[in-house]
């Protein structure tokens, strides 16, 4: 197993990973990459749920997943490349067949105007500056390429859910993350220079309910919302 490095689009722009390498989150993540994998096979309706919203917004390479993790959206979207700060992730991303390269998305080692679509899957609560990872991830979309970020808004009923067990310090992988409400969100890519052109959603069931595999709906009423936005 290996980390393949993407050369033709790579440039190193940041060889101590910067800010990311103290960032405590990745570190939580890279010492229990197993762990955090094995969520999307016990929580699998909740798993094919998010999937089958995401695939409505199909890749058109070359792709990139900014915040990879071990690869559970990437290698059923198909996308080519994904980049993470943490090793252990990465090498379970890799043997999925994922070109897997180490970085954070505030310093994305990748040339300017490298790919045609982006990914950022519940990345952005984790990352250590969101403005600065929007900028990136639309310096290396080629013009009018698209971004397709997903989140679990704060102003939703799993956002406040996961709040919750923040609060109570019951979930490891969620005690320093950063949930955004969906206009924050909006605010943030508009001032990177993307515009939103389609918002859709799932889990319109409560936390508490028994989970069950649904239809997406256009809008953003359910609590995990994805938007598409291009880069102007």
């Amino acid at each position: 197993m290996y980390l393949y490095i993407y050369k033709a689009k790579l440039i190193q722009r940041c060889p101590s990973l910067c800010a990311g390498e103290d960032r405590v989150t990745f570190k939580v993540f890279d010492e229990r990459a197993k762990e955090y994998d094995s969520w999307f096979d016990k929580h699998d309706i909740i798993y094919e749920n998010e999937l089958i919203l995401i695939k409505q917004f199909p890749c058109e390479s070359p792709c990139l997943e900014i915040g990879v993790g071990t690869g559970r959206f990437a290698a059923p979207l198909r996308i080519e490349v994904g980049v993470d700060p943490s090793l252990q992730e990465l090498s379970i991303a890799a043997s999925r067949g994922i070109e897997a390269v180490r970085g954070v998305a505030e310093h994305l080692p990748f040339r300017d105007g490298s790919f045609l679509t982006s990914y950022m899957v519940v990345t952005i609560c984790f990352v250590s500056d969101p403005i600065e990872s929007l900028n990136e991830a639309a310096r290396v979309l080629k013009k009018g390429g698209r971004l397709v970020i997903c989140v679990v808004p704060r102003d939703s009923e799993w956002g406040e859910f996961y709040e919750e067990r923040k609060r109570k310090g019951e979930s490891i992988f969620y005690r320093d993350a950063i949930f955004y409400t969906k206009k924050q969100l909006k605010d943030m890519l508009g001032g990177s220079g993307f515009k939103i052109e389609r918002g859709a959603s799932v889990l319109h069931f409560h936390p508490w309910e028994k989970a069950y595999v649904e239809e997406p709906s256009e809008g953003e009423n359910g609590s995990f919302v994805c938007y598409e936005a291009r880069k102007s």
